[in-house]
């Protein structure tokens, strides 16, 4: 009996020594907060983020094999719920580009938000594309491409994570579509024709998401037509770019693209894809068509086949040229390229027919 009472006594010592442990734990971890928001000037600012986005990631990365061998997460280990405050503060004091901070905030992790939030993420965001300068636009749009919120036909747990995060996905995006307003004549031919495909790219696969993401898509949006902050109020919703508020941004790129110098028109593919994403906007400009089709054919030689595909989307299938003959000596062109395309390498042959004998076809029957 004595021996079994030392037994209990030493058993409930253990665990009074346990609790103690954890309850030194709670108060570090406690000071540990109370510290990052007190030294938010300090370089330990944004420590205690990265530890937890490391072991976030850490997390993703461990899986668990099932009885056929096959990798299965356990999605209720790998997420945490993050501090909007503690990111905000993360971006500013690291001076991060948009491409950082979007990746910071499009984690699989939960993010608490509020308008108020919100709003301080809108303001560093803008000052994160400031600060970067406007080569930093277009790999930003590629960064939100990504993001596996966008997928649609999601599972619903996924779906619905997706349609929570989706606000701090459309600061973003509204932070960007106002920078390129307020920016779009300080961009070269290069960062246009990024900018510009990247936010068509990203703009039709905002559209095409899971049905819970654009519904959370559709109370913004409406928000925004309400406080009157959308673009094109009024506009069908076929109109994508307008929908979205993408349509004074890129009607300011496409103002300032006539005034670009003649010689950056050499950089073909930028100018390409200018052509394509302002033929899929709708946005009309007759002045730059005919500088866009000069251009092509001055540099000629330049041409490769992914802009040959923006070229002719943009010439047969969105009739974005209006002048038939820069139609005309731009078909012609094209239809020589690819013919020297084919003699250098006769893989693109069969790519490339297709389209040729198409656009000839439309050609010959206008």
């Amino acid at each position: 009996m004595a021996a079994a009472c030392q037994r209990r006594l030493k058993n409930h010592e253990r665990g009074a020594a346990s609790l103690h442990r954890g309850m030194l734990g709670c108060l570090w971890l406690g000071l540990g907060a109370l510290c990052q928001l007190g030294a938010a000037q300090s370089a330990f600012t944004y420590l205690p983020m990265r530890v937890r986005l490391q072991r976030s990631a850490a997390r993703q990365a461990s899986k668990k094999a099932d009885a056929r061998g096959f990798a299965v997460v356990d999605e209720a280990d790998t997420q945490q719920t993050l501090n909007l405050d503690d990111i905000i503060v993360e971006v500013s004091s690291a001076k991060m580009s948009p491409m950082q901070a979007i990746s910071l905030l499009l984690t699989d992790d939960e993010v608490d938000s509020d308008e108020l939030k919100l709003k301080k993420l809108r303001k560093v965001l803008g000052e994160s594309l400031e600060w970067s300068g406007y080569d930093s636009v277009a790999p930003a749009a590629d960064q939100m491409f990504n993001w596996n919120g966008l997928d649609p036909q999601q599972e619903p747990p996924r779906g619905i994570r997706s349609a929570k995060k989706f606000p701090i996905f459309f600061t973003a995006f509204a932070a960007m579509r106002a920078y390129c307003t307020e920016n779009a004549d300080f961009f070269d031919v290069r960062q246009t024709g990024g900018i510009l495909e990247g936010l068509t790219r990203l703009a039709r696969k905002m559209w095409a998401a899971d049905d819970r993401v654009t519904g959370a898509m559709s109370m913004i949006l409406n928000k925004e037509l309400l406080n009157g902050d959308a673009s094109d109020p009024g506009l069908s919703n076929a109109d994508i770019i307008g929908t979205l508020g993408l349509r004074r941004p890129f009607q300011a790129m496409a103002y300032a693209a006539l005034d670009l110098p003649a010689d950056d028109m050499k950089h073909v593919d930028a100018v390409a894809s200018i052509a394509w994403a302002l033929a899929l906007a709708n946005i009309q400009q007759a002045s730059l068509q005919i500088k866009v089709a000069k251009g092509v054919i001055a540099h000629i030689d330049k041409v490769q086949p992914p802009d040959i595909g923006k070229l002719f989307v943009a010439m047969h299938e969105e009739e974005w040229f209006k002048d038939a003959d820069a139609v005309a000596y731009l078909t012609q062109s094209l239809v020589s390229r690819i013919q020297t395309l084919k003699q250098e390498d006769a893989g693109l042959a069969s790519m490339l027919a297709a389209k040729a004998e198409e656009a000839q076809e439309l050609q010959d029957g206008a």
